[in-house]
C-alpha cells in the first residue's frame, strides 16, 4: 500500500516544552495540546486547536504534511472516542429508526469535523425524519458544498437523503440535489431514474419522460426504469401516437416485458 495515498485525518497532539515559575521555582514542563487535522489537496493540512472538551477553538492554520508527520504525534484513543464511535452510533441509531440519538451523536462529530460527510448526511436525514425540515435544509445547503459528498463512496447516504427529502414533498431541493450530482457524474442510470420519480412527484410529464428514457438509455435492462415505463404506458399517461410511448415501449420489448 502507498502511504502517501492516506489521507491524514484526526486528532493529534503536540506537545511543547514551558517553563513554570522564576527565581529558585523555576523548572521546566512538558505542555499538551490537542489539534484536529485533515488533510486537503495539495499536501497541506488543515488544523484546529481542541479546548479541555475537545471542541474547536482557535483559528484554522495551514501546514505541511511532513511538519504534521514530523511534530505532532497521532492520539488514534480520542479520534476513535470522539470521531469514529459518535460517528458508527449514530448511524447504528438512524438505522434503527432512534433519530433523537443519532442527532445527539452526529452533531459530536460536527463540533470537532463541520464537515464531516457521514455525520451531515445522517444529520440532514435524521432531522427530516423529526420534521425539522428549517435545521435539515441548513445542513442540506452545506452538503451542496461539499463535493466529496457526491463520490461513490457516499452513494447509499446520497440516495438515503434524496428519498428524504423527497417524501417530505421537497422537489426542488431534490432536484437541486439530484443536478448537483449530475455535474460529478451523468451517466447513472439511478440518479436519472430519482430525477425522473422527482418531477413525476412535481407534477411535469414531460421532463419525467425525459430523465426516464435516458435512464433507460443507459441501461436498457434497468429494471426500476422499465416497471416506471410500464406504469406511464399501462396508464396512458402520454397518448398513444406520441414517440416517446413507442421508444418506452421499444425498452420494454426488448426486456420482454411487453408482448410484440
Amino acid at each position: 500500500m502507498d502511504h502517501a495515498l492516506i489521507k491524514l485525518y484526526g486528532i493529534f497532539s503536540l506537545e511543547v516544552e514551558v517553563t513554570l515559575g522564576s527565581g529558585m521555582t523555576r523548572r521546566k514542563a512538558l505542555s499538551k495540546t490537542y489539534w484536529f487535522a485533515k488533510e486537503v489537496p495539495g499536501g497541506k493540512v488543515e488544523l484546529r486547536s481542541l479546548d479541555v472538551d475537545f471542541n474547536l477553538q482557535g483559528q484554522l492554520i495551514e501546514v505541511e504534511r511532513g511538519e504534521l508527520l514530523s511534530g505532532y504525534l497521532p492520539e488514534p484513543q480520542a479520534t476513535y472516542k470522539y470521531l469514529s464511535r459518535p460517528l458508527m452510533e449514530g448511524d447504528s441509531y438512524r438505522e434503527g429508526g432512534n433519530h433523537t440519538g443519532a442527532v445527539r451523536e452526529y452533531e459530536k462529530v460536527r463540533r470537532i469535523d463541520e464537515a464531516n460527510i457521514r455525520a451531515n448526511f445522517g444529520l440532514g436525514i435524521s432531522l427530516l425524519a423529526f420534521g425539522h425540515t428549517d435545521k435539515a435544509l441548513y445542513v442540506f445547503k452545506n452538503i451542496l458544498e461539499m463535493d466529496e459528498a457526491f463520490a461513490d463512496e457516499h452513494k447509499h447516504l446520497f440516495n438515503e437523503l434524496g428519498i428524504s427529502l423527497r417524501r417530505r414533498g421537497l422537489f426542488d431541493q431534490t432536484l437541486q440535489y439530484y443536478f448537483k450530482a449530475q455535474e460529478m457524474t451523468s451517466m447513472d442510470e439511478n440518479l436519472q431514474f430519482n430525477i425522473a420519480r422527482a418531477y413525476f412527484e412535481k407534477g411535469d410529464l414531460e421532463k419525467t419522460v425525459w430523465h426516464l428514457l435516458k435512464a433507460l438509455d443507459i441501461n436498457s435492462y434497468f429494471e426500476e426504469g422499465l416497471y416506471f415505463a410500464k406504469y406511464v404506458l399501462d396508464k396512458r399517461l402520454l397518448p398513444k401516437d406520441d414517440t416517446r410511448s413507442e421508444q418506452l415501449s421499444l425498452s420494454l420489448r426488448a426486456a420482454g416485458m411487453l408482448d410484440v
